[in-house]
């Protein structure tokens, strides 16, 4: 640690608005790696610790803290004379990595305290924000060990979060080798931490944003704006109690590439626009949207017929609020590639949410391949829209409002029929070697925020798309006996 303190300078990054869009939330993973050689030197702690602090020193914005000048405007500080240095912490289980295997890593089986972070950020016991805690967690016998590594999204979105722990594996595995090839490949990687790049990449030209996406972020809210004018830590600490997780289960899915691919030749039969884009990915956004309408509606079914009690509670919330008539979809797409940027090593935040309103007259009928195919169309449409020309002019937005961050928070949290959809297939989740092969299992923490659906990558060997479903229990329990899904999906845990 001292040799990373020494290569500190001291510098500021103002952070962009981009950076401000998922701030309050953390990007928290764990990497399951076997010992499967057996090997008395596998993944030894002193090479780990060492090559974290070297990773660091290409990484020290985050060991740097932060500093809000309200209403959105945050700047992370590094300072050489007050790091705020990441938790990295070390321990040992009674657990064997053959009993995480015989759960399918279900996180019953996980080691005790595995995850030192849940989904909101708040500050550590010192009253910062740690922009990093890391976890490594020695399995008995030395079967295997498991990594948890967190940092919020104030920082990084998933490309910095992965690009460091595949540099961590890279600068490990080059300390016990002494692989000056793969050194050198190191020493050529460029990570950009400067936010002016997302300013000086954006064309000239605008492109208008759609209704529905200007109504979330321009429309007044009072609890917004006392959101966006708190700090980061005052800001953390309501949001974690205000039970964003409370009531909600998590289900993991497996998708065959194969059957999707299949299911997507059935939709597109039915797409008139034949210039239409549709990717496989697309197709399983818009199920899922479906889906989860339709558990919503059993459940408004079921709760009136519980009884008087559930009818006037959900007649009264009709009249506070109005009866939703659409379900709001929130699309995360990264700017990287709008911006043409994605090859030049952008380490913020490049992720915007687009938002559309979906009719729940269509999302509700019955699934098959045509009614599948309408829903289709919108998420295909709000992809192929997302070019640097729309990226600019939701940008410009936001520098028009700095504080208007919060407002998608507090619109989701007032519509529980929202989504919020994120495509992180294309993410380098198994792609950390620390000298001993790759990770067998990569999943983030059991229970995310409600209503957030995440498509991953499958471990090697495997096209499938793994897919993470984050609702409340009485909305899941018709996720997974949902005919349509179960005969495309298998259940993980």
């Amino acid at each position: 640690m001292d040799k990373f303190v020494s290569t500190v300078e001291n510098h500021e990054i103002p952070l962009h608005p981009l950076d401000t869009q998922a701030a309050f939330l953390n990007v928290p993973y764990h990497f399951f790696y076997p010992n499967t050689n057996q090997s008395d030197d596998f993944m030894p702690n002193d090479v780990l610790r060492d090559s974290f602090y070297r990773a660091l020193e290409r990484f020290p914005i985050l060991a740097g803290y932060l500093r809000s000048e309200g209403t959105g405007k945050t700047t992370v500080v590094v300072d050489r004379n007050d790091l705020n240095m990441p938790e990295y912490l070390e321990s040992t289980s009674d657990v064997l990595f053959s009993e995480l295997q015989d759960a399918k890593f279900h996180h019953s089986s996980w080691p005790n305290g595995l995850s030192t972070t849940g989904p909101i950020t708040v500050a550590s016991a010192n009253g910062r924000i740690k922009l990093m805690n890391v976890h490594v967690v020695r399995l008995r016998d030395n079967t295997g060990v498991v990594i948890f590594v967190s940092m919020p999204h104030y920082v990084v979105d998933g490309t910095g979060f992965f690009s460091f722990v595949e540099l961590w594996g890279k600068l490990c595995t080059v300390e016990r080798t002494l692989d000056n090839v793969l050194m050198q490949q190191t020493d050529e990687l460029e990570f950009v931490f400067d936010r002016d790049l997302i300013s000086r990449s954006l064309p000239t030209e605008r492109k208008p944003l759609g209704t529905e996406t200007v109504n979330v972020y321009t429309g007044f809210s009072p609890l917004a704006e006392w959101l966006a004018w708190l700090s980061p830590n005052t800001r953390g600490n309501v949001l974690s109690k205000a039970k964003f997780s409370s009531n909600v289960v998590s289900h993991t899915f497996r998708v065959p590439q194969q059957s999707l691919e299949s299911l997507r030749k059935k939709v597109c039969v039915h797409v008139d626009d034949l210039e239409l884009k549709v990717d496989a990915t697309h197709v399983l956004a818009a199920l899922i949207s479906k889906m989860v309408a339709q558990a919503h509606k059993k459940c408004e079914q079921n709760d009136q017929s519980a009884g008087m009690i559930s009818t006037l509670v959900g007649w009264v919330s009709r009249a506070v609020f109005g009866a939703e008539t659409s379900q709001s979809l929130n699309l995360l797409a990264d700017v990287r590639h709008g911006l043409n940027i994605a090859d030049q090593g952008y380490m913020g935040n490049g992720l915007i949410p687009h938002n559309t309103q979906c009719s729940l007259s269509v999302l509700e009928t019955p699934t098959d391949a045509e009614t599948l195919a309408a829903a289709t169309c919108i998420v295909s449409k709000i992809y192929s829209n997302a070019d640097g020309p729309l990226v600019a002019s939701f940008i410009d937005m936001l520098l028009a409002r700095p504080s208007c961050f919060t407002r998608p928070m507090v619109y989701l949290a007032r519509h529980p029929k929202s989504l919020v959809i994120t495509n992180e297939t294309g993410f380098k989740l198994y792609k950390a070697d620390f000298g001993d092969g790759l990770p067998e299992w990569v999943c983030t923490i059991p229970s995310f925020v409600a209503n957030f659906i995440g498509f991953l990558p499958s471990p090697p060997n495997s096209s499938d798309i793994v897919v993470n479903i984050t609702l409340k229990e009485p909305v899941m329990k018709h996720i997974v006996s949902n005919e349509f899904w179960r005969d495309l999906a298998t259940i993980v845990y």
